[in-house]
């Protein structure tokens, strides 16, 4: 632990894995519930196109890669108004999209880009202080808005038609959530990658999901599993010389096969 800590390198690897993954976890309980699993691999490969075209341009990344999330969010809510069209067939026409633009800017620009790579598959040398204090932000966001609007995403995540006679705003919640998903995978692609995020954002909701008879009771075990599952996957990674986001998946996957076999036990008790 104290060999770990005294390189900055991992300490900010660590505070970005430890951060995504909370967040992750957290909104991955209503990704779940809700049966919306594509939109991590839909806001990861739209990011794509939006760090392929920062860097074509040498524009800030984190800047484009936000902009990027909050055009795809606003996309799948306008044209999912429509009744005939549903969500996750706009996420596969943004995705395609957005790789194949995002393929066109990496084919434009000269020389060798190096950095694509660790977008794809995460690297925990790219993390800077910037994208710890954005990683914070979005995850101070979703802490608290989790805790002031509880019972509005209770009614969100379980039955959409019976929060609309409530009085819940779910058109505005699920525009917020889309755009909030989306933020959390922009943000988190340096330390887990593209092509992997969606684990972070789908395993510790279905292991809570096993174990949990509430929302709440969900959203704190998927928040151990995520902050667990980032924390020994950054020290797997340092130690085999790995790189980290392959590392956090492999151990949420451990998890998730640990958790079956206790759950089946338990069935059998």
């Amino acid at each position: 632990m104290i060999e770990i800590l005294s390189y900055q390198f991992m300490q900010y690897a660590l505070a970005a894995s430890l951060l995504s993954g909370v967040s992750c976890a957290i909104l991955s309980n209503f990704i779940v519930l809700k049966k919306m699993e594509f939109i991590g691999d839909g806001a990861g490969h739209t990011a794509f196109g939006g760090i392929a075209l920062a860097l074509l341009m040498g524009w800030n990344l984190n800047f484009v890669s936000i902009i990027t999330a909050v055009i795809f969010a606003s996309v799948i809510f306008i044209i999912s108004k429509k009744k005939n069209i549903n969500e996750n067939s706009i996420i596969g026409l943004m995705l395609s999209l957005s790789m194949a633009l995002g393929i066109i800017f990496i084919s434009l620009k000269t020389g060798y880009t190096p950095e694509i790579s660790g977008y794809l598959f995460g690297d925990i040398l790219m993390v800077t202080f910037n994208d710890i204090v954005l990683l914070f932000v979005v995850f101070t966001i979703i802490l608290m808005s989790t805790v002031f609007f509880n019972k509005e995403l209770k009614y969100y995540a379980f039955n959409q038609r019976m929060a609309k006679i409530y009085g819940v705003p779910v058109d505005f919640i699920n525009y917020v959530f889309l755009i909030t998903v989306s933020l959390v995978v922009v943000t988190s692609v340096k330390i887990i990658g593209i092509i992997l995020v969606t684990a972070l954002l789908l395993t510790p909701g279905i292991i809570a999901k096993m174990w949990a008879t509430t929302l709440n009771q969900m959203i704190g075990l998927s928040c151990v599993i995520g902050f667990f599952g980032a924390l020994f996957g950054v020290f797997v990674s340092y130690f085999m010389n790995i790189p980290p986001g392959p590392s956090i998946v492999v151990i949420l996957f451990c998890f998730f096969i640990v958790s079956m076999i206790l759950a089946k036990l338990k069935k059998t008790a």
